[in-house]
């Protein structure tokens, strides 16, 4: 029987997070295993699984811990350099692979993956964050830019600014996209302000706007769906 007072590397060999991984398959391992396996170690008096349960139960799981700032989790007794460096690439990793799609399909004609990408890196945001989606002629991701962050019911997107990015990009259509941290996912009186102003700008240079997306805690709301007409 193992002793959970001492490190993982004193317990059973086919009880240790990275033999159980390697002989059962990841499948097989809970939530705190798993990240246990990139953390590594624990601190003095926890070992690497219970450390890494306190993480998860902390942010609200793997969500809420996409969502985190990186320092808000050096808040955490344990996490150092080394530890927030692994956590951050593995997140990466994630988000590349879920916004690996929207370079290589018409956004237009498969909005699922871009509204699966949004879901997974913009849904747990704990501040409000305003995106821009630079699409080609074929409708496909050349690049996303966050122009802004800040607090909840805080914003400050101005059209110049936009419009300079897409240049930058050589964009032919944008995307934009925001979210409502702890809200639901409807359009304010500023919000759909705001898209107004922007498509009009747009259109002196050219640039299409296809949609504006609000994604909140009970999903997303497409402005091109409700309200077509803001983008005439």
């Amino acid at each position: 029987m193992r002793d959970k007072s001492k490190g993982i590397v004193s317990w059973p060999e086919d009880e240790r997070p990275r033999e159980m991984l390697l002989s059962k398959g990841p499948e097989a391992l809970s939530d705190a295993a798993l990240l246990a396996i990139l953390l590594r170690t624990g601190r003095k008096g926890q070992n690497a699984i219970e450390l890494a349960r306190e993480l998860i139960e902390r942010f609200g799981g793997f969500a809420g811990l996409l969502a985190a700032r990186s320092e808000d989790i050096l808040q955490v007794k344990g996490i150092g350099k080394a530890k927030i460096a692994q956590i951050l690439a593995a997140m990466e990793i994630v988000k590349r692979q879920s916004r690996q799609p929207l370079a290589k399909a018409n956004i237009i004609q498969n909005p699922d993956a871009l509204y699966a990408y949004l879901k997974t890196a913009m849904q747990n945001l704990l501040r409000e964050e305003f995106r821009v989606f630079h699409l080609n002629r074929s409708k496909h991701l050349i690049a996303e830019d966050t122009l802004f962050r800040g607090t909840v019911d805080e914003s400050a997107i101005y059209t110049r600014e936009v419009i300079d990015a897409a240049l930058r990009r050589k964009a032919s259509a944008l995307i934009f996209a925001h979210n409502h941290p702890n809200a639901p996912a409807q359009a304010s009186d500023e919000d759909l302000a705001l898209t107004v102003e922007l498509v009009k700008g747009c259109k002196t240079v050219q640039i299409a706007v296809l949609d504006h997306i609000v994604i909140g805690q009970d999903g997303f709301l497409s402005m091109r769906r409700s309200h077509p007409e803001l983008f005439m």
